[in-house]
């Protein structure tokens, strides 16, 4: 199986530029929603692991939905779920929230994602499955070129911000997949 790469980018202007941006490059806000994870994990100690290995030591639990505090069903369901991971000795080791704001056009097959992170700041996700029969460095190299054409601008050499491994450092952690 090939490495599928995906670029997180962290922003430096807010969000409404980016949003602006974006629709001038003919994009349009498809899809927006809060979202809650939590991590449960058996095992505490991540040192020395890639993004994508944290992510696979843990179980998430998301909570997902409009900008109300209304509870779901789903809500209920997962906080039974989250009951059942404690007792079986799973701890909570990592809760974010995030505004997610999800963009496309006519022809995408993907979607640029723009998400407000508590604790992190304001990233760009994206990957594109047309890019996955690429080596990863390939990968990598289209996805920023594509992002570029829609008004952002990265340079190759730029890291992208690991999430989980930023909190649980307790500082900014890069590389260059964060599906890596």
């Amino acid at each position: 199986m090939s490495t599928i790469v995906e670029v997180g980018m962290p922003l430096k202007k807010n969000l409404i530029y980016y949003h602006d941006m974006l629709q001038k490059h003919g994009l349009e806000l498809v899809f927006a929603c809060i979202t809650h994870d939590l991590y449960y994990s058996k095992n505490t100690n991540f040192d020395g692991l890639t993004e994508n290995q944290i992510k696979n030591a843990c179980v998430r639990l998301r909570l997902s939905g409009g900008l109300t505090n209304e509870k779901s069903r789903e809500d209920k369901q997962t906080l039974k779920q989250e009951k059942e991971l404690i007792k079986q000795g799973y701890r909570k080791v990592f809760d974010t929230i995030k505004f997610d704001f999800h963009y496309a056009k006519e022809g995408m097959n993907t979607r640029i994602q723009l998400q407000d992170i508590k604790d992190i700041g304001l990233l760009v996700y994206f990957d594109n499955s047309n890019y996955y029969k690429y080596p990863p460095k390939k990968q990598r190299e289209l996805l920023i070129n594509e992002l570029n054409s829609y008004g952002f601008k990265f340079k190759q050499t730029e890291l992208g911000l690991d999430k989980l491994r930023t909190l649980y450092y307790g500082k900014k952690m890069y590389s260059e997949n964060q599906n890596g």
